[in-house]
């Protein structure tokens, strides 16, 4: 898969628990507003896709 391809998979996860209920936060309670998914060589990002992130329902 593409770097595309498994960012879109993602998207797609948090969207289905989202629907069910569930939203992501930043580990301290607050919430998520964007998220990348980085291609990392030799420790340097090389590349990087935005994750599509549903709007969260606090804050």
């Amino acid at each position: 898969m593409t770097i595309e391809e498994h960012a879109k998979a993602i998207s797609e996860a948090i969207d289905a628990a989202f629907g069910d209920g569930y939203e992501l936060d930043n580990g301290s309670g607050s919430p998520i507003f964007e998220m990348d998914l980085n291609s990392v060589v030799a420790g340097t990002i090389s590349d990087w896709v935005a994750i599509e992130l549903p709007k969260s329902t606090y804050y």
